[in-house]
């Protein structure tokens, strides 16, 4: 059974309640919001998802895609669209709290990812309009720091994995979203040296991409039409290590991969991968690309300076993805331990996993916690992980 959340009226004495916002890079039509409640503080803060809502973006999709392909748009577009999307986070976050009963303390805006080649990034929202309208603090640009300070600014997340899926053992905890990111969670009490964090390879990208392409819909709802499908092995060798392979020239981090992976952008130059399928059928097409993904996820893990009884650490799974039921099968056959998702083990949705995530990263940086390990980015920030604005509590 999931873990439960203490009632709400045993919540509102200590907790903080702090709202975390996310798009990801494959910009599938939502902004995800998540309501967390936080009692303690630091890194013994214990984190309860409350409720969350994913809220349509509506024209803005188009937009944000504009974009990240790099079309060439006029000062006035970035800024309408800068504008147009804070807004939409200040509907998005109000009706969520205002459905929910909830006054937020804080509010986490990751931003849409529209380039990032670090130390040049750029996570695009105007935060204002949430600032404005909804009274309370804003938390946001939460990459900028670690980037400035020579980091990757990637994977932000690992410390809040930590905070929200910490069990008696060591965990992996994989997002199934446009990227696969992982992270390897100590048990909970300990030491958080050893935490890991890298970037894997595309997943949604694909999946999404052979979805159009040979089934002429947006997705493969739950991988069905992957599932009736069968594995062209040496097609799925050939995506594998394709996927499997580091970027060239990425910089090499202390400790962590050979090399970074892209976690960050489009995706699109990925889907030529797709192309290796155009022979197959479409269901076969679709469950050789589903098993490629898995397997060149679990030859990355594995290679990993993780403990060597990775086949016996559980793996818990995120993201848009972690309801295809192909793809969870194909990670199941390559792990002795059991594949769950973080909503049958902790009752976390997996669309929304990242945005309560941003609700904690908020709250440590609140608490004067740098939220970017250097062991996972690459360098230690040299200011507070993410920017910070206040509205006035009285006026004149």
């Amino acid at each position: 059974m999931p873990r439960m959340m203490p009632p709400r009226e045993t919540l509102r004495k200590n907790a903080r309640f702090v709202v975390g916002t996310m798009t990801g890079t494959s910009i599938d039509g939502e902004l995800d919001a998540a309501i967390v409640a936080i009692e303690g503080h630091g890194l013994s803060m214990r984190a309860h998802f409350v409720a969350g809502h994913s809220h349509p973006l509506g024209a803005l999709a188009a937009d944000l895609r504009r974009v990240a392909t790099q079309e060439p748009l006029p000062a006035r577009e970035f800024t309408r669209i800068a504008h147009d999307f804070g807004e939409l986070h200040a509907d998005a976050i109000s009706s969520l709290c205002r459905a929910n009963g909830v006054s937020p303390d804080l509010a986490v805006l990751h931003g849409q990812t529209v380039f990032h080649a670090p130390p040049h990034t750029w996570q695009l929202l105007n935060p204002w309009p949430v600032a404005a309208r909804l009274g309370c603090r804003v938390r946001f640009d939460l990459r900028g720091a670690n980037v400035a300070s020579g980091g990757q600014g990637a994977p932000i997340t690992p410390l809040a994995d930590f905070i929200l899926f910490a069990q008696s053992v060591p965990t992996i905890v994989m997002n199934l979203g446009g990227f696969i990111n992982a992270t390897l969670v100590p048990a909970r009490g300990g030491d958080l040296s050893a935490m890991q964090g890298f970037d894997i390879c595309a997943c949604n990208h694909l999946l999404d991409h052979v979805a159009r392409t040979r089934l002429g819909v947006p997705f493969d709802k739950d991988g069905t039409c992957a599932a009736s499908g069968t594995i062209d092995l040496s097609v799925r060798d050939e995506i594998s290590q394709a996927l499997a392979q580091p970027n060239t020239g990425d910089q090499k981090l202390a400790g962590n991969m050979s090399s970074t992976r892209r976690s960050l952008g489009t995706g699109d130059e990925a889907a030529k991968l797709v192309r290796h399928t155009d022979h197959l059928a479409p269901a076969d097409a679709c469950h050789t690309v589903t098993d490629a993904i898995a397997d060149a996820a679990m030859r990355v893990i594995s290679e990993a300076t993780i403990p060597a009884n990775l086949p016996n650490l559980p793996v818990l799974i995120a993201g848009g993805s972690a309801r295809h039921r192909a793809l969870q099968a194909a990670f199941s056959r390559r792990t002795d331990a059991p594949v769950r998702t973080t909503f049958d083990v902790f009752g976390v949705p997996v669309h929304m996993r990242e945005a309560a995530e941003m609700a904690i990263l908020g709250a440590l940086a609140d608490d004067g916690i740098a939220f970017s390990l250097p062991q996972v980015t690459g360098a230690r920030s040299h200011a507070l992980d993410s920017a910070l604005l206040e509205p006035i509590a009285v006026y004149p």
